[in-house]
């Protein structure tokens, strides 16, 4: 969590199931995204479709294809543009026509240059059409050259395909450029076991050790709470862009950044980091308490009013959740911090009592 002047492993998860009842409500024409530590604009998307679009995850992760289908033609009804919602589709489309889904990974291709689109096409012809799964997969890592996804299923297709020498020299150019694998890690074992060569295998199991020594240091840094004193000046200089480049090159979130913006007497800063993330996640529940702690230092309600608007709030936050805010606000920060946000609070209170006369 946040203490005065330093960053601690924190979690807002504990609150999630309150924030999760809030009615989604939003407008706008366009948003700012958070990606790998880098600020990226995007199209607007409309929440009715974030929320549609992500039931069909969760149905789909479930097994529930027809009711995962349902919910994905609902976001795309209110987000005609997003490749992501067409590419899902295409994949459940797979399962019981081919010519249908390839329909649909062509429809999001036209919309954009889409990476997983091209990785869903080439899944959904291996077996039936190796040709054109292995151009299909070829063209995703041109897309996105870094892929774990896409350059493990190049190696699987080429080995497939009876081209096991092409497959090893894949995998060993990709793996010299220390790939950040994440969940492909264990993909990337189960091929080089099918492949049987020795030597690659050891150089997976190097670079595997080299990022999880550098993981394991990043979290160590973290934990001792000392964030470079460069980033603490930055951000007592109110230089926002380069305490985000300093963050990301020191492995601190972009939530952590808020916090720790908050708790060296920047709020602004940390309000505009977690409304960055709203803008990414309007339900995430660490940007929204992030964004709260935020606005409880500053006199103005209309931070407030516009962080509750971002996370799709149409209606104020629970007393339960207001008071729990509040006692970690005193435990985290001070009492006038809590006090400062029982006030807005009750504010906000009275504005929606006179909004709904």
């Amino acid at each position: 969590m946040i203490a005065r002047g330093r960053v601690l492993p924190w979690s807002a998860l504990g609150l999630a199931g309150a924030l999760h009842g809030l009615t989604a409500c939003s407008s706008g024409h366009g948003t700012e995204r958070v990606f790998d530590g880098h600020t990226v604009k995007g199209r607007y998307i409309q929440p009715e479709a974030y929320a549609a679009y992500a039931e069909g995850v969760y149905r789909e992760a479930n097994g529930d294809f027809p009711g995962a289908e349902q919910a994905y033609r609902r976001a795309l009804v209110r987000d005609g543009q997003s490749p992501e919602i067409l590419t899902r589709l295409g994949v459940l489309a797979c399962r019981q026509s081919v010519p249908r889904a390839l329909r649909l990974f062509e429809r999001a291709n036209a919309l954009e240059p889409y990476a997983p689109a091209w990785t869903a096409r080439a899944r959904c012809l291996a077996g039936q059409q190796s040709a054109a799964a292995l151009e299909a997969a070829l063209h995703s890592v041109r897309l996105a050259p870094s892929s774990p996804e896409a350059n493990l299923l190049v190696a699987r297709l080429y080995r497939e395909n009876a081209q096991p020498e092409l497959a090893r020299a894949w995998l060993f150019a990709w793996l010299l450029l220390e790939p950040e694998l994440g969940a492909g890690a264990s993909e990337l074992q189960s091929e080089l076991a099918l492949l049987g060569d020795a030597q690659l295998s050891l150089l997976a199991s190097e670079v595997l050790q080299r990022h999880a020594e550098h993981a394991d240091g990043a979290r160590a840094s973290a934990g001792r709470g000392q964030p470079p004193p460069a980033l603490i000046a930055a951000i007592r200089a109110k230089e926002i862009e380069h305490a985000r480049q300093l963050a990301t090159e020191a492995h601190i979130t972009p939530l952590e950044l808020s916090l720790l913006a908050s708790a060296n007497a920047q709020p602004e800063l940390g309000l505009a980091q977690a409304e960055l993330l709203l803008d990414a996640n309007p339900r995430d529940p660490g940007a929204l308490v992030a964004g709260l702690l935020a606005t409880a230092q500053l006199s103005d309600d209309e931070p407030l009013r516009r962080i509750l608007h971002k996370a799709q709030a149409d209606r104020t936050p629970a007393p339960e959740l207001a008071r729990a805010l509040g006692e970690v606000l005193r435990a985290r920060i001070d009492d006038e911090a809590a006090r400062s946000w029982s006030q807005a609070y009750q504010r906000l209170l009275a504005a929606s009592g006179e909004r709904k006369r």
